[in-house]
């Protein structure tokens, strides 16, 4: 298609737009930036954020597919973000020995001084090769599982992968909740601080995760977790829960199977290596990715019966 019929698909689109479709998203957009502005807390990814929606959204009909699929990640990160103007103010009362006493009784290690969580059992059995490899998996997260529900529904055809993106999307609308009713202090926290009161002022760090910088000299995971919104979100453990959820859709679908659960399992380990979670936080996410699943599928099975 040449660039003269794709501006004459473009403005027939346009014109067959009422007036909410043409100017919702640009007011939407306006007022996601407009809140952070007023709350002190505006920053160039808002504004980044903001463009990318509009810009998949104006983009025209060939691109509602695309946008269409990534709306969730977008609506995701715009609430993981804005809950460091609520987090403090809603949030329980934050447990930091439980989640450690249950490592403890469940996953203990047995050492010469005693029992300790494999978290603390593995700061004193590092390696530089698993800080590259976990520290890598750990920052491709989510690159990995967007690409993965991409290739689902791009390159496979699938409308599923479209559902892989709403249970991502569920699943962390499911944590983001958990956190504030159940906070819990990860395990760098407590190396940190102890298992006593709360430190509720104690800001985000990279944890184990710092090793992967220092080995690289970069500043990836500083950066990254010190945008953390949330320092007592440890239960359910995202890191592992999506990746899970990616699992539960590889065998599903049937492809990217062997990579997928490999990817998931080297999360699961970089969870507890990097010092960023129990193992009950990875058990937690992977009910709630489970749990997701479960919701999108029946969803979907709902929906294939109507047709």
């Amino acid at each position: 298609m040449t660039g003269r019929e794709l501006q004459r698909e473009w403005a027939g689109w346009w014109a067959g737009l009422g007036g909410w479709a043409r100017g919702g998203p640009s007011g939407l957009a306006l007022a996601f930036v407009g809140t952070h502005a007023a709350l002190g807390g505006l920053r160039g990814d808002h504004l980044a954020l903001a463009a990318a929606g509009l810009a998949a959204y104006y983009a025209g009909p060939r691109l509602r597919t695309t946008g269409r699929f990534l709306l969730p990640l977008l609506i995701m990160a715009a609430v993981y973000d804005a809950q460091r103007y609520w987090a403090g103010g809603w949030r329980g009362r934050v447990r930091v020995a439980e989640p450690r006493d249950w490592e403890l009784a469940w996953f203990g290690v047995a050492t010469e001084t005693g029992r300790v969580t494999p978290a603390e059992w593995w700061q004193t059995h590092t390696h530089p090769v698993l800080d590259a490899i976990t520290g890598a998996a750990y920052l491709l997260f989510i690159p990995v599982f967007l690409g993965c529900a991409a290739w689902w529904r791009f390159r496979e055809k699938r409308p599923e992968g479209e559902r892989v993106m709403w249970a991502m999307l569920f699943l962390n609308l499911a944590a983001y909740a958990t956190h504030l009713a159940y906070p819990a202090a990860p395990p760098w926290y407590v190396a940190r601080y102890g298992p006593g009161e709360a430190v509720l002022s104690a800001l985000p760090e990279a944890g184990g995760a710092a090793r992967f910088d220092a080995l690289f000299n970069v500043r990836w995971f500083a950066e990254y977790y010190g945008k953390n919104a949330n320092v007592f979100g440890a239960i359910p453990s995202l890191h592992v829960g999506q990746t899970f959820l990616a699992v539960l859709y590889a065998w599903r679908l049937g492809s990217l199977r062997a990579f997928v659960t490999v990817f998931w399992l080297t999360v699961l380990l970089g969870s507890v290596y990097l010092n960023h979670h129990y193992l009950v936080d990875g058990l937690a996410g992977m009910g709630f990715a489970a749990g997701a699943w479960a919701l999108l599928e029946a969803r979907g099975r709902r929906q294939t019966l109507k047709v």
